[in-house]
């Protein structure tokens, strides 16, 4: 059957990552000396396991745009901008650090169960997974065959991968995706596998969304 492989690679450290700030939908920061250096080293791995990309997208934020850069150089391709990989609307939690929110019990709810007690104004996981989701259906049927690359943020790819292996979203802290991290996602008959997340991109194999 044909099939379409996508390769999820969450950016790259930027300088919010650094002041533990959270920074959703802003367009800024930009990534740190250790951040581009985590770019070049993604897009390495990639090219190591032959995964030339026919299509690269990104979110619109600075910060995923820097990650795609060190591909888009390689490959000579251009990076197309999509809405649907921005990172999580953290609502009236933008721009404020972990600390101010640790007395917070909405805070510590959200650490515990970020589905079911989203920020205020902000997304739920199910809403991530379900907008990456329907990007990913709308690209991935023109590229059989052939690769994809799309780079994101943590929370919508760990909610696409949990929705992907239909784990609940309770057990999003089992899905880890650090700064630089590549998701291998395979797009088969109308459905998702993931296939492997760094190291070493190999799974057991789950279908599901």
């Amino acid at each position: 059957m044909p099939f379409t492989d996508i390769y999820l690679v969450r950016h790259g450290e930027s300088y919010a990552n650094v002041e533990g700030r959270f920074c959703g939908r802003p367009p800024g920061p930009e990534l740190t000396p250790l951040g581009r250096l985590q770019a070049e080293s993604a897009c390495r791995r990639l090219t190591a396991i032959g995964a030339r990309p026919r299509h690269i997208l990104s979110s619109p934020l600075r910060r995923a745009l820097e990650t795609a850069q060190p591909l888009c150089e390689i490959t000579g391709l251009a990076a197309e901008v999509r809405a649907d990989l921005t990172e999580t609307g953290l609502g009236a939690w933008e721009g404020l650090q972990a600390n101010d929110l640790q007395a917070s019990p909405q805070y510590r709810s959200w650490l515990a169960d970020p589905e079911t007690f989203p920020p205020p104004g902000g997304e739920r996981l199910s809403q991530m997974a379900y907008r990456l989701a329907r990007l990913l259906r709308q690209v991935a049927p023109a590229y059989e065959g052939h690769t994809i690359a799309a780079f994101s943020h943590m929370h919508p790819i760990v909610a696409f991968v949990l929705a992907a292996r239909r784990w609940p979203f309770a057990e999003h802290r089992q899905v880890q995706v650090p700064c630089g991290t590549i998701v291998h996602v395979r797009w088969q008959s109308e459905a998702f596998q993931v296939i492997g997340i760094d190291p070493g991109l190999t799974d057991t194999g789950h279908t599901g969304l």
